[in-house]
């Protein structure tokens, strides 16, 4: 066991109306109660019994009068061991017993002091006393159990745990005139409670105390303050203790939804004024036996990682710049996250296909898992196809019409049910690009026409020299299903016409289609026209 700090601060935490720890029990009188009984049955000695008479001139030795109000100091009261019980354990949580090894803890079993408990960065635990306290151990701490004892007059416990490093999170019974006392020593500072709910973090020079509930006396060699509820102070060694200040005000958890499909959860938060960091919490049970998740973020933002599927109590507040945690916000969530969908493999994002049923693909995790597709057209508020398949592969059971459509998968595991839906991907159906109707060009000229295509506003035609279409000698636009060529030169052309959508989409190039202008036939008139003078000679 560790040495804590020989020079230790002193941090008390009060509740209203209490008294020193020091101050007398008050026993009422029972009949047949006299000192020498009493001192058998409650105090350390019978011996005692003498000095519970002087100090309340008591002038029978044999004989109280029944409803005597009795003062018997604490000191003298008898002791005897108290049960810890660990309520519950998550992650990487080690006890050791005394000086044995150290092994895994297991939930439910009791604790004998001395022994030593360690949370790692997955870790959580919950202790919880003979009173009924509590503490709540988070990840990468490690406390000790010095002392777990019970006054058999009163019941008053007597419980001292030192946290060498990390955090806990406190709530303790009240003990009233019980005589009990609740400490928490740490290399820095030392924690007297009698009865209050509270949060302390320890990193060997410091004692971070945030209080909700109760007051709070904060003291070392350099000074002292007090704080209340809903405030929060730091104790550095060798330094006076900071003043109080208030804690941050809860935030504001309306904005979030209560089911969570994707993992790690990464969610805006509205942010707090002052805050510097945020602490998400996840637990099973609004009492948070356990933290299964417990994260910091500089951002606002709630975070979680690997969380299994589940209903759980989700946990914010806000950090200040002197690290002390604000006031917190709880709401139920649900986790729903496996099994998780597939990756989509093709229609890739934003493809276009002029497929009447397009061949959709995706991963496939397990071989007897099922898959749920759904294509739907963009703007329908219901699917235009849904369908389950066992394979990782799937066309649609009719025809797309031309348009905009998304499509997405989730997986159906058996004995689970389905999962989240993933991500949707969109692709365009359209139809190929408009084929033109070619007829026999006519002196250099020639009309060109092709089907309309629906939804579509204009059309693009190109003519060119060569099927590369580099430098097309036509390139023209136009809302009619045809177009006139003039003045063509003899020889191979080549065309092509897409279709322009009414909003905007520019769609696919029609096949290249050729077509020949051919040679002018020679005029053989004129060169008749030429001989007649020679003729004439004649």
């Amino acid at each position: 066991m560790r040495h804590l700090h020989t020079a230790l601060c002193s941090l008390v935490l009060l509740g209203a109306g209490s008294v020193a720890s020091a101050a007398d029990f008050i026993y009422t009188v029972q009949p047949g109660d006299h000192p020498w009984n009493l001192a058998g049955r409650y105090l350390k000695s019978p011996a005692l019994a003498l000095k519970l008479r002087q100090l309340n001139q008591i002038p029978d030795d044999r004989r109280v009068m029944p409803g005597t109000r009795l003062h018997i100091p604490q000191a003298w009261l008898k002791l005897e061991s108290a049960q810890v019980r660990l309520l519950a354990a998550t992650g990487d949580t080690s006890l050791q017993p005394g000086t044995t090894a150290a092994r895994s803890a297991v939930a439910g079993e009791l604790l004998q002091a001395p022994s030593t408990l360690r949370t790692g960065p997955s870790g959580s635990a919950t202790l919880q006393f003979a009173d009924g306290s509590r503490v709540l151990v988070r990840r990468d701490s490690e406390l000790q159990l010095q002392q777990a004892q019970t006054r058999l007059l009163g019941q008053g416990s007597l419980v001292t745990l030192a946290l060498l490093h990390g955090s806990l999170e406190n709530q303790v019974t009240p003990v009233g005139e019980s005589g009990g006392r609740f400490e928490i020593r740490s290399p820095a500072a030392v924690a007297a409670v009698r009865g209050t709910q509270f949060r302390v973090y320890a990193d060997g020079s410091s004692l971070r105390t945030e209080v909700l509930s109760g007051a709070v006396n904060v003291a070392n060699p350099s000074g002292q303050v007090t704080a209340q509820a809903a405030q929060g102070s730091v104790a550095q060694t060798g330094q006076t203790p900071s003043a109080p200040v208030a804690l941050l005000p809860a935030p504001s958890l309306d904005s979030l939804p209560e089911r969570v499909e994707r993992l790690p959860i990464d969610l805006p938060l509205p942010a707090l004024a002052g805050a510097s960091g945020y602490r998400t919490q996840i637990a099973p049970d609004t009492q948070f036996s356990v933290a299964i998740s417990d994260e910091t973020s500089p951002a606002a933002r709630i975070r979680a990682r690997d969380v299994d599927d589940g209903s759980y109590v989700l946990r914010v507040r806000g950090i200040d710049a002197q690290g002390l945690e604000g006031l917190s916000s709880q709401r139920t969530l649900v986790v729903h996250a496996r099994p998780e969908p597939p990756l989509l493999i093709e229609p890739a994002p934003d493809t276009v296909t002029t497929a009447e049923r397009p061949v959709f693909r995706w991963t496939q995790a397990d071989p007897g898992w099922s898959y749920r597709l759904q294509t739907t057209a963009s703007g329908e508020p219901t699917a235009f196809d849904e369908q389950v398949v066992q394979a990782a592969t799937a066309q649609p059971a009719r025809d797309l019409p031309t348009g905009l459509y998304q499509w997405r998968v989730a997986a159906i595991q058996p004995g689970k049910g389905q999962g989240p839906w993933g991500d949707a991907q969109a692709f365009r159906r359209v139809l190929p690009g408009p084929g033109v109707d070619i007829p026999p060009p006519q002196d250099g000229s020639l009309t060109l026409r092709w089907s309309a295509q629906p939804q579509t506003t204009q059309y693009r035609l190109q003519v060119a020299r060569d099927n590369s279409f580099a430098s097309p000698q036509t390139d023209a636009q136009t809302e009619a299903t045809q177009y006139q060529l003039h003045d063509l030169e003899p020889g191979v052309h080549h065309v092509r016409v897409q279709a322009i959508g009414a909003d905007g989409y520019i769609g696919p190039w029609g096949s290249t289609q050729t077509f020949t202008v051919p040679e002018p036939r020679p005029q053989y008139w004129r060169a008749l026209l030429l001989l007649l003078p020679a003729l004439a000679l004649f």
